[in-house]
């Protein structure tokens, strides 16, 4: 299973969520391919060291003005594009899974392109949110209120997966293998 990380490339985050995070990395990892932003820092570059050390594929995909950090990767495959907008559309399209760990900007943008594309019948595939160490409440809180004040159709709530457990994490990816 190919699965596109989307999460943090900033190694100044707090400690709890590298320790979290790299115990489901190293777990999803050693069965699992990556697709991933190109990047070897912050929770974004333990996916990648995980995925190696394990000989996994790698794809990754950057916008033409980052293309210089494929000079320190080793990739399987390397995809360069115009923008970061269609950076995000190819990395969902080269993936089987989106799981979203904590990240910054470019982690949300993802997400919600993520969501907007699944609302929009654009694809199909599993989307999961880790919340780890609660990183996501407020912009869960933010997501109950866009569907309980109805600005969008209650039934988006139920395209993704989110969980504050590692386990239930891997058994979901389980329950997508055997399905």
């Amino acid at each position: 299973m190919k699965i596109f990380v989307g999460c943090s490339s900033k190694n100044e985050i707090p400690d709890k969520y590298k320790v979290e995070c790299t115990i489901l990395l190293e777990k999803l990892f050693k069965d699992n391919d990556l697709v991933f932003g190109a990047y070897d820092g912050g929770l974004m570059g333990i996916s990648y060291h995980e995925t190696l050390k394990n000989n996994k594929n790698i794809i990754g995909i950057c916008p033409d003005i980052y293309k210089e950090d494929f000079n320190t990767l080793k990739c399987t495959k390397e995809i360069i594009t115009k923008n970061v907008s269609e950076r995000i559309d190819k990395l969902i399209e080269e993936s089987d899974v989106c799981l979203f760990l904590p990240g910054g900007m470019g982690t949300i943008n993802e997400l919600f392109m993520a969501l907007e594309s699944k609302r929009s019948h654009e694809f199909d595939k599993p989307i999961i949110i880790y919340n780890c160490c609660g990183f996501f409440d407020y912009l869960l809180l933010f997501l109950n209120k866009i569907y309980e004040e109805n600005f969008t159709m209650d039934y988006i709530k139920n395209s993704y997966f989110v969980s504050d457990n590692r386990d239930e994490i891997l058994n979901y990816f389980v329950s997508l293998q055997n399905d």
